[in-house]
């Protein structure tokens, strides 16, 4: 077997693994979407037959129930056997289905996970509604479409072995055909040629064997008839390469030494070495003699560096040349001098030497040649007196730009930015790039503080103009932090980490913000560094803890799912609530690595509770600044892989509505792709962020949670009250769920089920407790009287 052909069992193998991962995720997600649909119509069956078995069994008519319970078996086709008892169990009526084709073979059940099961309802009269539902449609919905796929799959590989096969044909083909060649041409058939036809492939080697044969075949035919000087010439072809006689006077040259000189050989044959390689440095026409007669003379071999040689065209070119004797028979027969041309090296040599002081995409200065001028500028300043400013810039939602316009607009954005800032700065002021979206500037001379304000102003205002990159107009603006020198020991560091302290004020502030470095605030961006410090301590000690409160539905009096909410087992302070650190990392990264921890705690505990036969919901807060990261959702999907026993569906994710405010359209894709994997979502904090109905039309998030300083206030006053019917109305108008924070009496609960909102949570429910209490209060939990007869009359 050939190499090509060793590759079937590696490919088949991968084939193979790959179609079990896909079918083994094929059948789950058939199964888990079966067994919802299944589970979904036969309540909706259940609940609607409820309601109409309601009047029948007042009146205790069996004849009815007995239509009724027919009729039901069309109604869902799942529906197998419908009974109606009174208390004593004496059947008044029932109806039964017969059971539809069985296409799924048995071992699909147990793998599908898809039961049949009963549902009971307690009708009026003390008489008994039970509906048993068995999975055989879904069943064979789930076998029909994993049949399907499966002759997909089959018609798949066949046509991939058979185009692999084609392709080993016509490879072993083309390798016979130049092995054939080659052999031949090996046995002295110099003018054999291999056909130009065939693959592509084919003809790209037919092509190089016959330029290799033809070309092969051309040098053996010229080396027949040439001497020896010759067969050195030719072996030093990759530089400038020619022969005299003992006097000094050329005899040949090889084509790099024509270029070289700008004359061809039969010109500069019989004239004297130094005429045709004429040097135009200091004493180079007479070294070049020298190194000449030496060599014919029999010296040792010369090597010349640094001259400079000037073409018949006036073009000078660095090179270094050696002359060594050429010797026949023991006696010297003349010299050949090999010329080198080193402009390019040279060249190369001052870029490099200028790369390693400049940025390469930007050609603004580096760090490297920044802390030279840098110590100039500060010693200029502590002689003069005047203000040295030190300005770093870092461009507002760089990350973004990457992320939606790629690596190549990125750089374009960094390239346009750089020229502002380089034209800007001019001869005075000195600019250079740090790294990434990092930029420093210069301002020495300065009178006050108000002039380097003003310096600052037509910098941010240059930086602001929208960039055109190829038709695409990008918006841009950037932040600063400036350090003012006016004398003492600080370093250049020192002035450049005291610049950072403030770049990371002003970008707390906002987009566009400047922000000048206070020595007194200096002692609380080093305490915030420090609380974020002993955070990401905390997360990696596991110190961290979530707390859940219940919502409900307060018509129904049940339970629907929980709010997952962060706490700090602190080993001193005890429970710490999330507002006394996460204020500390939610613009760093760090906010990120918690909120995953977070995603991972829920859906552990979601799994724990699913198998404990619990279907709450279970919501989570996401940071703006964890939620816009490009690579969001594949890391979701990957967490949510971590826990195949949590269904999607029963994650809901919070994202405040001032942070979707800030970019709809990149958060309106964020939100489309997760919820492809089922997963749903809701507007924290709604109507705080003064979105308008164009915004929650286009944002598609399944709830909204009415802010609780609205609802706290509602019974007391009255805009608060129009705002959360407001709200109640918008989310009915649209399609969407509203919930209420902030439920703390009932009476605030009457006065919601009276708007129309039915979902609520707040500490009049119940406050946030640890898992392990979550099941004991659910059981235990009744809704109020008066929120049952508020839904009564509602």
């Amino acid at each position: 077997m050939g190499t090509y052909s060793r590759l079937f069992i590696p490919i088949f193998l991968l084939i193979a693994v790959v179609v079990c991962v896909r079918y083994s995720l094929m059948l789950g997600a058939e199964s888990d979407n079966a067994r919802a649909s299944f589970e979904q119509d036969a309540r909706q069956t259940a609940a609607a037959l409820a309601v109409l078995i309601e009047p029948i069994a007042a009146r205790g008519d069996r004849a009815a129930a007995g239509r009724l319970l027919a009729q039901s078996l069309h109604m869902n086709e799942d529906l197998e056997y419908a009974q109606w008892t009174d208390a004593a169990g004496h059947v008044l009526a029932q109806a039964s289905n017969t059971a539809p084709a069985k296409d799924y073979p048995e071992w699909l059940r147990r793998l599908a996970g898809i039961e049949p099961f009963a549902l009971r309802h307690e009708a009026g009269g003390s008489s008994t509604l039970l509906l048993w539902f068995r999975p055989d449609l879904p069943l064979n919905h789930v076998w029909h479409a994993l049949r399907q796929q499966a002759a997909l799959t089959a018609m798949n590989v066949s046509l991939i072995y058979l185009l692999l096969g084609l392709l080993i044909w016509a490879n072993h083909r083309m390798l016979r055909r130049l092995g054939a060649a080659t052999n031949a041409f090996q046995d002295g058939q110099l003018d054999v040629r291999l056909p130009v036809r065939g693959s592509m492939e084919a003809r790209a080697m037919a092509r190089t064997f016959n330029g290799m044969a033809a070309r092969v075949q051309q040098l053996l035919i010229t080396l027949k008839g040439q001497k020896e000087r010759i067969a050195v010439t030719l072996a030093s072809i990759g530089d400038a390469v020619a022969t005299t006689g003992p006097s000094g006077c050329i005899e040949s040259m090889n084509p790099a030494a024509e270029r070289l000189a700008g004359l061809s050989e039969e010109e500069a044959r019989g004239q004297p070495l130094h005429a045709v390689f004429e040097m135009s440095n200091n004493f180079g026409p007479q070294l070049l003699q020298r190194a000449v007669k030496a060599a014919c003379h029999g010296g040792h071999v010369r090597k010349m560096g640094g001259q400079t040689l000037r073409r018949r065209d006036g073009d000078l070119r660095d090179v270094e040349y050696t002359a060594a004797p050429i010797r026949e028979d023991g006696e010297v027969r003349g010299a050949v001098l090999v010329f080198r041309d080193v402009s390019e090296n040279l060249h190369l040599m001052q870029r490099i030497s200028w790369q390693s002081q400049h940025d390469v995409l930007t050609g603004l200065p580096n760090r490297t040649a920044l802390a030279a001028r840098f110590e100039h500028e500060i010693s200029a300043a502590r002689s003069s007196g005047a203000l040295l400013a030190v300005c770093l810039f870092d461009l507002d939602d760089f990350g973004r730009i990457n992320a939606q316009g790629g690596q190549a607009l990125g750089d374009e954005v960094l390239k346009q930015a750089a020229s502002r800032l380089h034209d800007y700065s001019g001869q005075r002021h000195y600019v250079a790039r740090l790294g990434g979206d990092e930029f420093v500037m210069l301002l020495p001379e300065l009178q006050d503080q108000r002039a380097a304000e003003e310096a600052l102003r037509g910098v941010l205002a240059a930086l602001q103009r929208p960039c055109q990159c190829g038709g695409k107009t990008v918006e841009l603006s950037a932040c600063a932090g400036v350090a003012l020198f006016a004398g003492g020991d600080i370093s250049a560091d020192g002035l450049l980490r005291r610049a950072d302290q403030a770049l990371y004020q002003a970008k707390l502030q906002g987009q566009g913000k400047v922000h000048f470095f206070d020595a007194g605030h200096d002692e609380q961006v080093r305490t915030h560094h420090n609380r974020r410090a002993e955070v990401r301590a905390a997360l990696q000690k596991n110190e961290l803890c979530l707390h859940y409160q219940p919502k409900v539905d307060m018509r129904a009096g049940r339970v629907t799912g929980m709010e997952a909410l962060l706490r700090w087992r602190h080993p001193q302070r005890g429970i710490v609530p999330p507002l006394e650190f996460l204020p500390y990392v939610e613009h760093t990264d760090l906010i990120a690595d918690i909120g995953e921890w977070v995603l991972r705690e829920a859906l552990r505990q979601l799994s724990a509770w699913r198998a404990a036969g619990h279907t709450w919901s279970v919501s989570v807060n996401i940071a703006a600044r964890h939620f816009q990261r490009p690579d969001f959702t594949a890391r979701l999907q990957a967490i949510l892989a971590e826990f195949p026993d949590a269904p999607p569906q029963l994650l809901e994710l919070e994202v405040l509505e001032s942070s979707a405010l800030h970019d709809v359209e990149h958060v309106r894709a964020i939100m489309r792709d997760c919820q492809a994997l089922g997963i749903r979502f809701a507007l924290d904090d709604f109507g705080t962020g003064y979105a308008s109905m164009s915004y929650l039309k286009r944002l598609p998030a399944e709830t909204l949670k009415i802010d609780q300083s609205f609802v706290r206030n509602m019974l007391s006053d009255a805009d608060d009250r129009h705002l959360v019917c407001a709200v109640v109305s918008l989310a009915q108008a649209f399609g969407r769920t509203a919930i209420a924070e902030g439920v703390e009496t009932v009476e605030h609960g009457v006065a919601l089920l009276q708007l129309g909102c039915r979902y609520a949570q707040g500490y009049g429910i119940a406050r946030p407790m640890p898992p392990e209490d979550v099941a004991a209060w659910a059981a235990s939990y009744a809704a109020p009287a008066a929120w049952r007869d508020a839904a009564a009359t509602a």
